[in-house]
């Protein structure tokens, strides 16, 4: 074939030029920018192995790069509710089909986006071929049970289809939520508002008003490291175990390094209550886009002052002002978000089992590996002429 591969163990020791060169002709999101890269990387390196590779054009032109990582997973904690309570139950002996060991196209974590950039998808067939071949190979040498290309778009199936002729078969998982700004802060988007949805939001807000309770948007490192402690640390914990899709829990390190590598570009929104963080959300602002990542709050005192709402309405507001032109909204909530206007779009996996037994798991029992989300169309919340631009 006319494309080779090169495969390295770390982000820094990539050919960055050629990387950064792919990444730029494809439009590839933040998670995909070497800075990003390394904080994952670092700060994960004691549960996943990680290896990053750059497709090559025999002419020596960098066409591709990935990024590839191993680990274990537990399959009951984001498949289908009924596979999940046979797996629980399951004897001990049959823990291997729960602890399925994966490797991805993809770095750990959910954010809705591809872990892999393509300058140009005409000869998509023969580019995922290479790739494929060096995952395969990969795979292999570490013994996993399965291969995963996640997280992709509608707009990504038909460029991504020669993957189906290689046996691999393409899963849908929950949706991703999103919302195109039209406003300039979170009060003006409250008065476009008809009224049954603006006393919704103002019912949680008035929650917040004549209390000891303070909101911050926090964007200097040295300031943000200080007050992320493990005690904060532990409500994001508590969060991802009541979530129903979860792939793994992030240690502190790797927010660390986040607001270390990516200086300026992290915000923590977190509500103060005595001098402690009761709830907070971490963002990332990319250019024109902003992304709502992950949070935590204290449960105990939730649902006295709507932290949950609070927050998104929080977050909200700083993308607004913020002047971006789409904000990422997460997965989960999907009713909430819908009823915020937000709308959705599907997401896609490619998955195949490694081995007669794993093939044909993952051949027959495909739909029941991820839990289904239906989708929600946006609710029409806004007044005549308060439509979304």
């Amino acid at each position: 074939m006319p494309y080779t591969c090169r495969v390295f163990n770390s982000i820094d020791e990539v050919d960055l030029l050629a990387w950064e060169r792919v990444c730029s002709q494809s439009g590839a999101s933040v998670f995909m920018d070497p800075r990003f890269i390394a904080a994952v990387e670092t700060s994960m390196k004691e549960s996943c192995r990680f290896w990053y590779v750059i497709v090559y054009h025999e002419t020596g032109r960098p066409v591709a790069c990935a990024c590839l990582s191993a680990m274990t997973i537990d399959l009951a904690d984001f498949t289908d509710p009924r596979l999940a309570w046979i797996l629980r139950r399951a004897p001990r002996m049959l823990s291997r089909f729960r602890k399925l060991k994966a490797f991805f196209c993809s770095l750990p974590g959910s954010p809705g986006e591809k872990s892999l950039a393509l300058a140009s998808t005409d000869a998509s067939a023969q580019i995922l071929a290479a790739l494929d071949s060096v995952m395969c190979e990969l795979a292999a040498k570490a013994g996993m049970d399965a291969i995963i290309y996640k997280e992709f778009g509608s707009g990504d199936l038909e460029w991504m289809r020669p993957l189906l002729e290689r046996g691999y078969r393409c899963i849908e998982i929950p949706p991703m939520h999103f919302f195109k700004p039209s406003f300039e802060n979170f009060a003006q988007y409250c008065a476009a508002l008809k009224k049954h949805y603006r006393q919704i939001v103002n019912r949680s807000t008035r929650k917040l008003k004549n209390t000891d309770i303070e909101q911050s948007v926090l964007t200097d490192p040295d300031e943000i490291l200080r007050v992320y402690t493990p005690e904060v640390h532990a409500m994001y914990c508590q969060m991802v175990a009541k979530s129903d899709l979860k792939l793994e829990v992030f240690p502190i390190e790797y927010y660390r390094q986040l607001v270390s590598r990516l200086d300026g570009q992290m915000d923590l929104i977190a509500f103060f209550k005595d001098s402690r963080i009761i709830a907070f959300a971490w963002c990332l602002h990319d250019g024109s886009t902003y992304h709502m990542m992950y949070a935590g709050l204290d449960y105990q005192l939730n649902s006295e002052f709507d932290l949950y709402f609070n927050l998104v309405y929080a977050a909200f507001d700083r993308a607004f002002r913020k002047r971006v032109t789409m904000i990422h909204v997460g997965q989960t909530a999907t009713v909430f978000k819908a009823r915020m206007g937000c709308y959705s779009e599907p997401l896609y996996i490619f998955a195949k089992g490694l081995g007669p037994l794993m093939s044909c798991v993952f051949r027959y029992g495909a739909k029941l590996l991820v839990i289904k989300k239906p989708s929600n169309p946006p609710s029409n919340i806004f007044k005549n002429g308060g439509t979304l631009q």
